[in-house]
Protein backbone atom coordinates (compact mmCIF):
# COMPACT_ATOMS: atom_id res chain seq x y z
CA UNK A 1 0.00 0.00 0.00
CA UNK A 2 0.92 3.61 -0.60
CA UNK A 3 3.23 5.12 2.01
CA UNK A 4 0.53 7.23 3.34
CA UNK A 5 0.25 8.20 6.94
CA UNK A 6 -2.06 11.23 9.06
CA UNK A 7 1.76 12.78 9.87
CA UNK A 8 3.37 12.59 6.32
CA UNK A 9 0.06 14.64 5.65
CA UNK A 10 0.18 17.38 8.56
CA UNK A 11 3.73 17.82 7.16
CA UNK A 12 1.94 18.56 3.71
CA UNK A 13 -0.56 20.71 5.01
CA UNK A 14 1.99 22.60 7.57
CA UNK A 15 4.28 23.61 4.21
CA UNK A 16 1.03 24.67 2.23
CA UNK A 17 -0.27 26.58 5.00
CA UNK A 18 0.02 30.32 3.72
CA UNK A 19 1.45 29.05 -0.07
CA UNK A 20 -1.81 28.09 -1.38
CA UNK A 21 -5.44 29.29 -0.93
CA UNK A 22 -7.23 27.90 1.69
CA UNK A 23 -10.24 27.78 -0.60
CA UNK A 24 -14.11 28.21 1.05
CA UNK A 25 -16.27 25.75 1.89
CA UNK A 26 -19.67 27.16 0.93
CA UNK A 27 -23.59 25.90 0.98
CA UNK A 28 -25.51 25.67 -2.36
CA UNK A 29 -28.90 26.12 -2.28
CA UNK A 30 -29.37 25.30 -5.51
CA UNK A 31 -27.86 21.88 -5.16
CA UNK A 32 -29.26 21.31 -1.13
CA UNK A 33 -32.75 21.48 -2.67
CA UNK A 34 -31.73 19.10 -5.56
CA UNK A 35 -30.78 16.54 -3.09
CA UNK A 36 -33.27 17.29 -0.10
CA UNK A 37 -30.37 17.71 2.10
CA UNK A 38 -27.64 20.14 3.10
CA UNK A 39 -24.75 20.15 -0.02
CA UNK A 40 -21.80 22.00 0.37
CA UNK A 41 -18.79 22.96 -2.35
CA UNK A 42 -15.53 22.66 -1.72
CA UNK A 43 -14.02 25.37 -4.21
CA UNK A 44 -10.59 24.44 -5.59
CA UNK A 45 -11.87 25.48 -8.51
CA UNK A 46 -10.78 29.32 -6.77
CA UNK A 47 -7.54 27.65 -6.16
CA UNK A 48 -4.11 29.85 -7.43
CA UNK A 49 -3.66 28.15 -10.21
CA UNK A 50 -8.08 27.47 -10.79
CA UNK A 51 -7.10 23.67 -10.07
CA UNK A 52 -6.17 22.05 -6.48
CA UNK A 53 -3.34 20.37 -8.49
CA UNK A 54 -1.88 23.57 -7.13
CA UNK A 55 -1.34 21.83 -3.94
CA UNK A 56 0.71 18.50 -4.64
CA UNK A 57 2.47 20.50 -7.22
CA UNK A 58 3.90 22.78 -5.08
CA UNK A 59 4.45 20.41 -2.44
CA UNK A 60 6.50 17.84 -4.91
CA UNK A 61 8.35 20.10 -6.09
CA UNK A 62 9.94 21.51 -3.25
CA UNK A 63 10.45 17.94 -1.96
CA UNK A 64 12.55 17.23 -5.32
CA UNK A 65 14.34 20.35 -4.94
CA UNK A 66 15.32 19.74 -1.20
CA UNK A 67 16.95 16.84 -2.77
CA UNK A 68 19.09 19.00 -4.95
CA UNK A 69 17.08 18.88 -8.04
CA UNK A 70 16.77 21.72 -9.94
CA UNK A 71 15.01 20.62 -13.04
CA UNK A 72 12.18 18.35 -13.29
CA UNK A 73 9.54 16.73 -15.45
CA UNK A 74 6.24 15.33 -15.33
CA UNK A 75 3.09 14.26 -17.65
CA UNK A 76 -0.32 16.25 -17.28
CA UNK A 77 -3.61 16.92 -19.49
CA UNK A 78 -3.10 20.14 -18.01
CA UNK A 79 -4.28 21.09 -14.29
CA UNK A 80 -0.94 19.62 -12.53
CA UNK A 81 1.21 20.91 -15.55
CA UNK A 82 -0.08 24.40 -14.36
CA UNK A 83 0.63 24.19 -11.36
CA UNK A 84 3.89 22.46 -11.28
CA UNK A 85 4.55 25.49 -14.27
CA UNK A 86 3.30 27.59 -11.32
CA UNK A 87 5.23 25.76 -8.48
CA UNK A 88 8.54 26.06 -11.20
CA UNK A 89 8.02 30.13 -11.46
CA UNK A 90 7.87 30.28 -7.30
CA UNK A 91 11.12 28.37 -6.28
CA UNK A 92 12.95 29.27 -9.08
CA UNK A 93 13.08 25.14 -10.93
CA UNK A 94 13.03 24.48 -14.29
CA UNK A 95 10.22 22.72 -15.64
CA UNK A 96 9.10 20.02 -18.50
CA UNK A 97 5.95 18.98 -19.32
CA UNK A 98 4.69 16.56 -21.81
CA UNK A 99 1.14 16.74 -22.98
CA UNK A 100 -1.26 14.67 -24.89
CA UNK A 101 -2.27 16.26 -27.95
CA UNK A 102 -6.02 16.19 -26.88
CA UNK A 103 -4.52 19.13 -24.08
CA UNK A 104 -6.85 22.01 -23.73
CA UNK A 105 -5.05 25.37 -25.29
CA UNK A 106 -6.05 27.01 -22.20
CA UNK A 107 -4.09 24.94 -19.98
CA UNK A 108 -1.19 24.90 -22.22
CA UNK A 109 -0.90 28.16 -23.10
CA UNK A 110 -1.00 29.24 -19.14
CA UNK A 111 2.27 26.59 -18.93
CA UNK A 112 4.02 28.17 -21.42
CA UNK A 113 3.31 32.14 -20.03
CA UNK A 114 4.72 30.53 -16.61
CA UNK A 115 7.93 29.50 -18.34
CA UNK A 116 7.48 25.65 -18.58
CA UNK A 117 8.81 23.77 -21.58
CA UNK A 118 5.99 21.95 -22.93
CA UNK A 119 6.46 18.91 -25.42
CA UNK A 120 3.38 17.67 -27.09
CA UNK A 121 2.75 14.10 -27.49
CA UNK A 122 1.75 12.38 -31.08
CA UNK A 123 -0.96 10.71 -28.84
CA UNK A 124 -4.43 12.10 -27.71
CA UNK A 125 -4.60 9.50 -24.96
CA UNK A 126 -2.85 10.08 -21.06
CA UNK A 127 -1.39 7.02 -20.71
CA UNK A 128 0.29 6.92 -24.08
CA UNK A 129 1.28 10.10 -23.61
CA UNK A 130 3.24 8.89 -19.90
CA UNK A 131 4.83 5.95 -21.12
CA UNK A 132 6.42 8.49 -23.96
CA UNK A 133 7.06 11.05 -21.66
CA UNK A 134 8.72 8.62 -18.82
CA UNK A 135 10.97 7.27 -21.81
CA UNK A 136 12.08 10.82 -22.62
CA UNK A 137 12.82 11.76 -19.10
CA UNK A 138 14.79 8.65 -18.07
CA UNK A 139 16.82 9.12 -21.30
CA UNK A 140 17.37 12.90 -20.10
CA UNK A 141 18.49 12.10 -16.88
CA UNK A 142 15.40 14.19 -14.99
CA UNK A 143 13.56 13.52 -11.77
CA UNK A 144 9.71 12.68 -12.99
CA UNK A 145 6.49 13.84 -10.74
CA UNK A 146 3.57 12.02 -11.18
CA UNK A 147 0.44 14.02 -11.08
CA UNK A 148 -1.26 11.30 -9.19
CA UNK A 149 0.70 8.29 -7.97
CA UNK A 150 3.15 9.78 -5.51
CA UNK A 151 2.81 9.76 -1.69
CA UNK A 152 3.50 13.16 -1.58
CA UNK A 153 0.65 14.24 -4.25
CA UNK A 154 -1.61 12.57 -2.61
CA UNK A 155 -0.50 13.55 1.31
CA UNK A 156 -1.23 17.62 -0.43
CA UNK A 157 -3.69 17.48 -3.32
CA UNK A 158 -6.28 14.86 -1.07
CA UNK A 159 -4.85 14.99 2.29
CA UNK A 160 -4.43 18.57 2.99
CA UNK A 161 -8.04 19.26 1.31
CA UNK A 162 -9.58 16.91 3.75
CA UNK A 163 -7.75 18.45 6.79
CA UNK A 164 -9.04 21.63 5.58
CA UNK A 165 -12.43 20.70 5.14
CA UNK A 166 -12.87 19.21 8.65
CA UNK A 167 -11.96 22.33 9.99
CA UNK A 168 -14.53 23.69 8.30
CA UNK A 169 -17.60 21.74 8.97
CA UNK A 170 -16.66 22.36 12.44
CA UNK A 171 -16.33 26.32 12.03
CA UNK A 172 -19.85 26.08 10.16
CA UNK A 173 -20.95 24.66 13.48
CA UNK A 174 -21.92 21.37 10.87
CA UNK A 175 -19.86 18.70 12.80
CA UNK A 176 -18.38 18.89 16.28
CA UNK A 177 -16.07 21.41 16.36
CA UNK A 178 -12.49 20.08 17.91
CA UNK A 179 -12.81 16.73 17.75
CA UNK A 180 -10.77 13.96 16.06
CA UNK A 181 -13.57 11.69 15.65
CA UNK A 182 -17.20 11.58 14.79
CA UNK A 183 -19.62 9.93 17.37
CA UNK A 184 -22.28 8.36 14.88
CA UNK A 185 -24.74 8.19 17.71
CA UNK A 186 -24.89 12.16 18.26
CA UNK A 187 -24.85 12.87 14.69
CA UNK A 188 -24.84 12.11 10.47
CA UNK A 189 -21.56 11.43 9.36
CA UNK A 190 -21.31 13.37 5.96
CA UNK A 191 -20.55 11.75 2.66
CA UNK A 192 -17.93 13.09 0.38
CA UNK A 193 -18.67 13.19 -3.73
CA UNK A 194 -15.21 13.72 -5.76
CA UNK A 195 -14.27 13.11 -9.07
CA UNK A 196 -11.46 10.58 -10.04
CA UNK A 197 -9.02 9.87 -12.95
CA UNK A 198 -5.44 8.93 -11.74
CA UNK A 199 -6.78 8.74 -8.18
CA UNK A 200 -4.27 10.86 -6.18
CA UNK A 201 -6.92 13.39 -4.93
CA UNK A 202 -9.60 10.91 -4.00
CA UNK A 203 -6.61 8.71 -1.98
CA UNK A 204 -5.47 11.25 -0.10
CA UNK A 205 -8.66 12.61 0.67
CA UNK A 206 -10.68 9.28 1.57
CA UNK A 207 -7.34 8.55 4.08
CA UNK A 208 -7.15 11.68 6.13
CA UNK A 209 -10.75 12.08 6.48
CA UNK A 210 -11.60 8.32 7.56
CA UNK A 211 -9.15 8.56 10.12
CA UNK A 212 -10.77 11.39 11.23
CA UNK A 213 -14.47 10.50 10.57
CA UNK A 214 -14.64 6.75 10.62
CA UNK A 215 -18.31 6.80 9.23
CA UNK A 216 -17.60 9.02 6.69
CA UNK A 217 -18.99 7.98 2.71
CA UNK A 218 -16.99 8.26 0.13
CA UNK A 219 -18.47 8.09 -3.47
CA UNK A 220 -16.15 8.46 -6.76
CA UNK A 221 -17.53 10.14 -9.87
CA UNK A 222 -16.31 9.22 -12.95
CA UNK A 223 -16.82 10.02 -16.74
CA UNK A 224 -18.40 7.11 -18.21
CA UNK A 225 -16.29 6.78 -21.02
CA UNK A 226 -12.98 6.57 -18.74
CA UNK A 227 -14.37 4.51 -15.90
CA UNK A 228 -10.81 3.15 -14.59
CA UNK A 229 -11.44 3.24 -10.71
CA UNK A 230 -15.19 1.58 -11.19
CA UNK A 231 -13.31 -1.03 -13.53
CA UNK A 232 -10.08 -1.59 -10.89
CA UNK A 233 -12.48 -2.51 -7.89
CA UNK A 234 -14.86 -4.78 -10.06
CA UNK A 235 -11.47 -6.43 -11.18
CA UNK A 236 -9.57 -6.36 -7.53
CA UNK A 237 -6.66 -5.15 -9.43
CA UNK A 238 -5.71 -1.18 -10.64
CA UNK A 239 -6.26 -1.35 -14.37
CA UNK A 240 -3.72 1.14 -14.76
CA UNK A 241 -3.79 2.24 -18.10
CA UNK A 242 -7.19 2.34 -20.36
CA UNK A 243 -7.67 2.89 -24.22
CA UNK A 244 -7.64 6.95 -25.05
CA UNK A 245 -11.03 7.60 -25.88
CA UNK A 246 -12.37 9.57 -28.60
CA UNK A 247 -14.01 12.32 -26.80
CA UNK A 248 -14.98 13.62 -23.63
CA UNK A 249 -15.51 16.99 -21.44
CA UNK A 250 -13.37 15.54 -18.73
CA UNK A 251 -10.24 15.34 -20.30
CA UNK A 252 -8.59 15.63 -16.74
CA UNK A 253 -10.09 12.40 -15.47
CA UNK A 254 -8.93 10.43 -18.80
CA UNK A 255 -7.26 7.28 -18.47
CA UNK A 256 -5.78 4.60 -15.94
CA UNK A 257 -5.59 4.35 -12.33
CA UNK A 258 -2.22 4.86 -10.31
CA UNK A 259 -1.48 1.66 -8.17
CA UNK A 260 -0.98 3.60 -5.01
CA UNK A 261 -4.16 5.33 -5.48
CA UNK A 262 -5.76 1.89 -5.76
CA UNK A 263 -4.27 0.35 -2.79
CA UNK A 264 -5.76 3.16 -0.84
CA UNK A 265 -9.00 3.39 -2.51
CA UNK A 266 -9.53 -0.77 -2.30
CA UNK A 267 -9.11 -0.84 1.39
CA UNK A 268 -10.37 0.66 4.24
CA UNK A 269 -10.64 0.76 8.70
CA UNK A 270 -12.37 -1.98 10.15
CA UNK A 271 -15.55 -1.50 11.71
CA UNK A 272 -15.76 -4.43 13.59
CA UNK A 273 -17.15 -6.62 10.53
CA UNK A 274 -13.61 -6.58 8.65
CA UNK A 275 -11.80 -4.42 6.47
CA UNK A 276 -14.00 -2.40 4.14
CA UNK A 277 -12.88 -0.60 1.05
CA UNK A 278 -13.01 3.40 1.31
CA UNK A 279 -15.10 3.82 -1.96
CA UNK A 280 -18.07 3.26 -1.17
CA UNK A 281 -19.98 3.91 -5.22
CA UNK A 282 -18.68 4.93 -8.06
CA UNK A 283 -21.19 7.28 -10.27
CA UNK A 284 -20.64 6.97 -13.97
CA UNK A 285 -22.18 9.87 -15.75
CA UNK A 286 -22.55 10.49 -19.38
CA UNK A 287 -21.08 13.46 -21.49
CA UNK A 288 -24.54 15.08 -22.01
CA UNK A 289 -25.11 15.08 -17.80
CA UNK A 290 -21.74 16.41 -17.81
CA UNK A 291 -22.30 19.78 -20.16
CA UNK A 292 -25.77 19.84 -18.06
CA UNK A 293 -23.66 19.84 -14.92
CA UNK A 294 -21.40 22.65 -15.97
CA UNK A 295 -24.43 24.63 -17.38
CA UNK A 296 -26.20 24.13 -13.77
CA UNK A 297 -23.38 25.19 -12.21
CA UNK A 298 -23.33 28.68 -14.55
CA UNK A 299 -26.88 29.54 -13.86
CA UNK A 300 -27.03 28.34 -10.05
CA UNK A 301 -23.92 29.71 -9.05
CA UNK A 302 -22.56 31.90 -11.64
CA UNK A 303 -20.23 29.63 -11.68
CA UNK A 304 -17.59 28.64 -14.51
CA UNK A 305 -15.87 24.62 -13.85
CA UNK A 306 -14.61 22.48 -16.06
CA UNK A 307 -15.75 19.48 -17.60
CA UNK A 308 -13.90 17.38 -15.11
CA UNK A 309 -15.19 19.15 -12.18
CA UNK A 310 -18.86 19.12 -13.22
CA UNK A 311 -18.37 15.49 -13.57
CA UNK A 312 -19.42 14.57 -9.73
CA UNK A 313 -22.25 17.67 -9.86
CA UNK A 314 -23.55 15.45 -12.45
CA UNK A 315 -23.91 12.71 -10.11
CA UNK A 316 -25.67 14.18 -7.90
CA UNK A 317 -28.37 16.21 -10.59
CA UNK A 318 -28.50 12.26 -11.78
CA UNK A 319 -29.22 11.06 -7.95
CA UNK A 320 -26.50 8.22 -8.51
CA UNK A 321 -25.19 8.49 -5.52
CA UNK A 322 -25.57 4.76 -4.28
CA UNK A 323 -27.80 2.95 -2.42
CA UNK A 324 -26.93 4.37 1.10
CA UNK A 325 -27.48 7.87 -0.42
CA UNK A 326 -31.16 8.58 0.12
CA UNK A 327 -32.96 9.76 3.16
CA UNK A 328 -31.15 9.40 6.34
CA UNK A 329 -27.54 7.72 6.83
CA UNK A 330 -26.01 7.05 9.75
CA UNK A 331 -26.47 9.31 12.71
CA UNK A 332 -30.18 10.66 14.72
CA UNK A 333 -33.20 9.55 13.53
CA UNK A 334 -34.71 12.19 11.23
CA UNK A 335 -31.66 13.81 10.82
CA UNK A 336 -29.59 13.47 6.91
CA UNK A 337 -26.28 13.51 6.52
CA UNK A 338 -24.73 16.64 4.82
CA UNK A 339 -23.03 15.99 1.46
CA UNK A 340 -19.36 17.44 0.67
CA UNK A 341 -19.06 18.02 -2.96
CA UNK A 342 -15.11 18.42 -4.10
CA UNK A 343 -15.22 21.24 -7.13
CA UNK A 344 -11.52 20.32 -8.47
CA UNK A 345 -11.04 23.27 -11.19
CA UNK A 346 -12.14 25.83 -13.94
CA UNK A 347 -9.71 25.86 -16.40
CA UNK A 348 -11.04 25.48 -19.63
CA UNK A 349 -10.75 27.15 -23.05
CA UNK A 350 -13.56 29.53 -24.15
CA UNK A 351 -14.55 27.70 -27.26
CA UNK A 352 -15.00 24.61 -25.51
CA UNK A 353 -16.91 25.72 -22.71
CA UNK A 354 -19.70 28.34 -24.55
CA UNK A 355 -20.16 25.00 -26.91
CA UNK A 356 -20.72 22.74 -23.53
CA UNK A 357 -23.38 25.08 -21.82
CA UNK A 358 -25.06 26.33 -25.22
CA UNK A 359 -26.07 22.62 -25.59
Amino acid sequence: MAMLSMDAIRRAAAFLDGRVRRTPLERSAALSERAGRDVYLKLENWQVTGSFKARGALYGLHALMAEGHTHVATCSAGNHGKGLAWAGSELGAEITIFVPSTVDSSKESAMRALGAHVEKSPFPGFDETERWALRATAERGLPFLSAYDDERIMAANGGSVALEVWEQLGEAGILLAGVERVDAAAEPAPTFLFPVGGGGHAAGFSFAMQALCPDARFVAAQAAASPALALSLEREEAVTELDAVAETLAWGLEGGLGQGPFDVLSHGVGHGNGERRRVHHVALVTEPAIRGAMRFMLEAHQMVVEGSAAVPIAALLAGDLGSASPGVESGSAGVSAPLVIFVSGRNIDAITYLGAVAN
